[in-house]
């Protein structure tokens, strides 16, 4: 599967935010009481209690639509050791990715169209990438990412709970998602199993704005009920892969 499949018109789109993404995001974020910051973080820190748990190598890690490189921070503090490559359409974004981190020895930002899998990685990640890609692409999208894992590699891919009315609220007030489709639970489960990947979970969070944060204990508990403003798919890439494509 080439990355070139992968082009689209929003390339451009997200050239054109590059330098106000974090303004933009943020006026739409500010209904949560919160920060992007906060949203990455805990996203993060939730991938990284489950691959704990299943006692997962993450030495290698491959940042789908890293746009400009706000996840690597919170990737460096609970995978600490690992070798970030991150990919996204938009050159203006990787440029500003480049400049911030620019002193980070073990990451480097490729745009997607010039990536090459020509190492395969333990871990991919993606937050909010799926709803931006066109229907048609997404399937060469997560084919792309399982062929770019080595065997028993996994995916982490969060997107937008389109259950969520605060979720769509606030999707409408930020420039580059008011035309997005979110993708439903069972489709993105289905799109990841159609491109050869086996479904590990399915959790929800962001279910309490800042202002409700003392509720915040009862997240965990709650997660398997479609209340977030997020879910969040893990899922594996077999030992053993079928020939059959």
């Amino acid at each position: 599967m080439s990355s070139e499949d992968l082009s689209s018109d929003k390339d451009s789109t997200f050239d054109d935010f590059a330098k106000d993404y974090d303004f933009a995001l943020a006026q739409g974020l500010r209904f949560t009481g919160e920060s992007k910051e906060y949203f990455a973080q805990k996203r993060i820190r939730i991938l990284a209690g489950q691959l704990n748990k299943l006692k997962a190598p993450t030495k290698s890690i491959l940042d789908f639509g890293c746009g400009t490189g706000s996840s690597v921070p919170f990737l460096r503090e609970h995978f600490s050791d690992s070798i970030i490559t991150g990919i996204d359409p938009s050159e203006k974004s990787l440029e500003i990715a480049r400049s911030i981190h620019k002193h980070e020895v073990d990451a480097s930002f490729t745009r997607t169209d010039r990536f090459t899998a020509d190492q395969r990685f333990d871990l991919a990640c993606c937050n909010g990438v799926f709803h931006h890609i066109p229907p048609p692409e997404q399937g060469h999208a997560a084919k792309l990412i399982f062929d770019s894992l080595k065997p028993g590699g996994y995916f982490s891919l969060w997107e937008n709970n389109p259950w969520n009315p605060m979720t769509r609220f606030i999707m409408k007030r930020v420039p580059f998602d008011s035309d997005a489709i979110l993708l439903w639970p069972i489709n993105t489960r289905h799109l990841l199993r159609q491109a050869g990947f086996h479904i590990i979970s399915t959790n929800f969070a962001f279910i309490f704005p800042s202002l409700l944060r003392r509720l915040r204990f009862l997240e965990a508990p709650l997660c398997k009920l479609p209340l977030g403003g997020q879910y969040h798919v893990l899922c594996r890439k077999p030992l053993e892969v079928s020939s059959r494509d």
